[in-house]
């Protein structure tokens, strides 16, 4: 095998290679920026309505400041891509250029055997090179080699074929490559603008909401003091239940066991959302100075949202108070599951329920927010339900 040939074969194996592993990761970031974009349609869903009859509310800005991260994510994803384009156009380039030395190396290999067969292309030649041999061996050897140089040649004219086609193959690629590049920077300018555009109204509602301080105060202390008395509720049931489970020596190790499996893979309470308010401790977005504790976490989402069980389980408590709406507190063995802000409840105590079984309908507050509040509590007390949930992409 000539060495033009073996390069011939190293550079069409590394193109194969080079554009299958290109396509899955394009594939990859193409799927991270789809999913961006639909929690982006989801976030405008519900920054929309809660603009529509009220303006100036913490559920406005957190929506704003939800669209703000997904657009700076989506940013993110378009630059990613656009690198990812630029390498992938350096790599083509390279292989055009060893192709185009392969296709060089081939048609002057290819030359040197036509001059060489012109020099003995007539059958007289031909003929005096056979019937010259001194032995009959070395005459069937002669015929072999003519037949093997006449195929050799005709491979090799077959190879430039080849080797011209696969070129102008890659070369249309990297131009397809180069108008995809421009049609992602011209997304990324574009997606810029629009983020500059939410930055500018949030500054602008922060500096709003700034101004009705009192009012936010006021909210907020009758917020605490609501979640208070839910959380003493909560508290007691669950311990009630507890106590009751040991007496009754019901053996939960299964069903513990079930629902520790699910850590990271639960589904999340309604379809559509954002975590408007995260678990532990975190600044309030407009008070200074002010530290909000959250013992599970917020999630906004559409009006009227169905709110769904994340597991199987039983229904141990409804509860009602002013401030939270209504509360459903669903047992699974040593856990628990709460599911406040609810305006409807369709499910009863004592029920058991399955997993994605619709709890209730979300409640909208005074200030157009809808928001349901998600809580999961261990063998010993609250802990992050963020960590149970399926991770969107």
């Amino acid at each position: 095998m000539s060495v033009s040939r073996l390069a011939l074969i190293i550079t069409i194996s590394i193109l194969a290679i080079a554009s299958s592993v290109a396509q899955t990761e394009r594939q990859r970031l193409e799927k991270q920026k789809k999913a961006i974009q639909d929690r982006i349609r989801q976030t405008q869903k519900i920054l929309s309505q809660t603009t529509k009859e009220k303006s100036n509310s913490l559920g406005q800005l957190r929506a704003l400041n939800s669209q703000i991260r997904s657009r700076s994510s989506l940013v993110n994803a378009i630059k990613s891509e656009v690198d990812f384009l630029d390498e992938e156009i350096s790599e083509d380039q390279s292989i055009i250029n060893a192709m185009e030395d392969d296709l060089t190396a081939l048609k002057k290999e290819y030359a040197e055997m036509v001059y060489t067969s012109q020099k003995t292309s007539s059958g007289f030649n031909q003929l005096t090179f056979i019937f010259a041999s001194s032995t009959f061996n070395q005459m069937f050897m002669r015929l072999k080699y003519i037949q093997q140089y006449s195929e050799a040649r005709k491979k090799q004219g077959e190879q430039i074929k080849a080797v011209q086609a696969s070129l102008n193959e890659q070369i249309r690629e990297i131009e397809n490559q180069k108008v995809d590049k421009q049609n992602l920077l011209n997304q990324e300018l574009s997606e810029n603008q629009k983020l500059a555009g939410l930055q500018s109204q949030q500054r602008q509602l922060i500096s709003e909401l700034e101004q009705e301080e009192s009012k936010i105060r006021r909210e907020l202390a009758k917020q605490r003091d609501s979640e208070k008395e839910l959380d003493e509720k909560i508290d007691a049931i669950i311990e009630a239940e507890r106590l009751a489970a040991l007496a009754s020596s019901v053996d939960l190790t299964n069903i513990n066991k079930a629902f520790e499996e699910q850590k990271g893979k639960l589904p999340w309470p309604v379809e559509e959302g954002f975590i408007s308010s995260k678990y532990g401790k975190s600044q309030h977005p407009t008070l200074k100075r002010v530290t909000l504790t959250n013992k599970g976490i917020d999630i906004q989402t559409t009006q009227n949202a169905k709110v769904k069980s994340v597991f199987p389980g039983k229904v141990s408590a409804i509860m009602s108070i002013p401030g939270q709406g209504n509360t459903v507190l669903i047992q699974h063995g040593e856990y628990f599951t709460a599911y406040s802000k609810l305006k409807a409840v369709v499910v009863k105590k004592g029920q058991q329920v399955a997993a994605n079984e619709t709890l209730g309908q979300v409640l909208t507050d005074s200030n157009e927010i809808s928001e349901v509040k998600f809580k999961v509590f261990d063998q010993k007390a609250n802990v992050n339900p963020e960590s149970w949930l399926e991770r969107k992409n």
